[in-house]
């Protein structure tokens, strides 16, 4: 699970900001809290403000650390590393990136952080903290100097000689085997991001689950159900294309397409189920109900194995109590018994209710006057005042009234 999160210098945000997953000490909603690794986490952020303020960066910073730990073992000693600083003052374009990440895999907690520019790494850093336990250094690299604990992470001694600048010394011990190096991988590697894959990336995804059988399906089906969609099941078929010869109509062969199909009763005049018709969910079916069935798919493999799926506008043709529904489904203990987590992004004001959400996983962006994002969360607000936000205000008036910022301030 993901404890936190820390970033610098990437893209509209200029200074270090945190998203915090760890749960604060107020009352609201205690029930939804995971205990594990010592730790108290939250199932869920949601992220608000204005069109460019800096909301998505939040999750591309996260991604950006995901490729760069997944895709260095690939590079070549004289590539490029991706680097998108802040470029809107005269100094940042030539100051590194950093990403810090906390998170737990089983009762550990691990800290790795990277610090980096266009053509090196310039600092990496690995920590570990078991149960009952103070944090150990299991590696330190400040550029081509490496500190490795021998008795905490023997599998990455020697491999220090064979890390080029360019590279991670944390995927190259991952790739030559070593065990507690790949299993931190495999924390990346379990992040699934919805909104920067493709539609068809994501079908694909909810479809290859139908069309295996995988043991998430029946419950997808069940929140279709739940959702009152229109339809009563869904199946994968081969697609079939035709072309016209001579005045027939011929069927493609070989094309090896597939396709979902949705299914809904036909009822006779009296109201009774009679038959069934089988529909194309592309051309038939509506795009929200379309953004769903997408989006089922990797929302319901992230419950069932406990991992990390981010969403940018989660409300994208969705109707609010659809997306609120979605985040109930984190919030449960019942829906989510694995502590799965979701990060999101919306302009659903719905949500904002205490009802739904606590302070702690209410965030907010905004930009200042020399365009640099800042990231702030409901429950460390203060107003002019300093007066903190009480847990009776209706949360979602003073958002769109502006008591909180993120909102556009539009001038005619």
């Amino acid at each position: 699970m993901l404890v936190n999160f820390t970033f610098q210098n990437f893209r509209s945000f200029r200074e270090e900001r945190s998203l915090r997953m760890e749960a604060t000490s107020i009352k609201e909603l205690k029930d939804s809290i995971v205990e594990a690794g010592g730790c108290r986490l939250l199932p869920a952020a949601v992220m608000y403000g204005a069109n460019s303020s800096g909301k998505s960066n939040v999750l591309l910073a996260i991604l950006a650390m995901k490729d760069m730990v997944l895709s260095s073992v690939r590079l070549n000693p004289d590539d490029q590393l991706a680097f998108d600083p802040f470029r809107l003052d005269e100094t940042s374009a030539s100051q590194p990136t950093s990403y810090e990440i906390q998170f737990l895999i089983g009762d550990a907690k691990y800290r790795y952080g990277i610090e980096h520019d266009q053509k090196r790494v310039i600092a990496e850093w690995l920590y570990e903290k078991n149960l009952k336990e103070r944090e150990f250094c299991l590696f330190e690299r400040n550029g081509q100097d490496f500190h490795i604990s021998s008795a905490r992470f023997a599998e990455g001694v020697g491999k220090e000689e064979s890390t080029p600048e360019n590279r991670l010394f944390l995927s190259l011990v991952a790739q030559l085997n070593g065990k507690k190096a790949e299993s931190i991988i495999g924390f990346f590697r379990g992040m699934y991001d919805f909104s920067r894959r493709s539609s068809k990336e994501n079908d694909n995804f909810t479809m290859r689950m139908f069309q295996e059988d995988w043991e998430e399906c029946s419950d997808i089906l069940e929140f279709y159900r739940y959702l009152q969609l229109g339809f009563k099941d869904l199946k994968v078929q081969e697609a079939r294309y035709y072309y016209m010869d001579k005045g027939k109509r011929v069927e493609f062969k070989g094309l090896h397409e597939y396709e979902m199909r949705t299914i809904h009763d036909i009822y006779d005049n009296d109201g009774n189920v009679v038959s069934e018709r089988m529909f194309s969910k592309a051309l038939m079916e509506s795009e929200g109900t379309q953004q769903v069935i997408s989006l089922s798919g990797p929302l319901f493999f992230a419950l069932k194995n406990g991992t990390l799926l981010l969403v940018d506008e989660l409300d994208v043709r969705l109707h609010p109590m659809l997306t609120r529904s979605i985040v109930k489904l984190f919030m449960s203990r019942n829906t989510n018994p694995n502590g799965a987590q979701l990060i999101c992004t919306t302009h659903d004001t719905n949500l904002l209710d205490l009802a739904y959400l606590r302070r702690d996983q209410i965030w907010f962006t905004e930009k200042d006057r020399t365009e640099s994002s800042d990231l702030y969360s409901l429950v460390e607000f203060r107003d002019g005042r300093g007066v903190k936000v009480r847990n009776d205000r209706s949360i979602e008036k003073d958002y769109i009234e502006g008591r909180y910022g993120a909102i556009p301030f539009l001038h005619y």
